[in-house]
């Protein structure tokens, strides 16, 4: 549930993108429960063969699973699309594990760091905490970026912003 007096609301992933790891994990799930099972099942019929070779060969063929399933976990949680919203107190971002969001109040950002575009304009902020705690805003579209880090800069002071343009100030 979105906070009051939200003034940005910043997805981690737009559809497209939500669309493209849900044909990923789609593919994970066919490796993982369609073709690795039936590979199994074919090593452990294969005549004159040690029941130690068996147990070998099916630890090879279960091993992708296990390997497969925490990627796959992390795609279920970021097509759910955790999002991060900065309002008039704060920047607070639901988090994807857990149900516990990460939230800053204004006072409590040491540092705001930037990544730009090719053209200049703001692509990520990484907000830091005093006591280390961060938050990354990254541009997945439909976000105005230059007008928040005006906000970033009005609300914070220059002096914490590193590597941020300058917002353009009308004369």
């Amino acid at each position: 549930m979105p906070p009051s007096h939200v003034l940005y609301e910043v997805p981690t992933a737009t559809w497209p993108i939500r669309l493209i790891m849900g044909g990923v994990c789609l593919l994970f799930v066919v490796a993982i429960y369609g073709w690795l099972p039936r590979i199994a099942l074919r090593m452990l019929k294969l005549p004159r063969t040690s029941v130690a070779q068996k147990i070998v060969n099916a630890t090879i063929a279960v091993a992708p699973l296990a390997i497969g399933l925490g990627p796959l976990f992390v795609l279920i949680a970021l097509i759910e699309n955790p999002m991060a919203y900065v309002t008039d107190a704060g920047v607070m971002k639901e988090n994807v594990f857990s149900q516990t969001p990460v939230s800053f109040t204004w006072g409590e950002i040491a540092r705001v760091t930037c990544r730009l575009a090719g053209n200049g304009d703001p692509r990520w902020f990484t907000l830091v905490a005093a006591d280390g705690r961060r938050i990354d805003l990254g541009s997945t579209g439909g976000v105005d970026f230059g007008s928040m880090n005006e906000l970033f800069e009005n609300q914070l002071g220059r002096e914490v912003m590193h590597g941020c343009p300058r917002p353009f100030k009308s004369r």
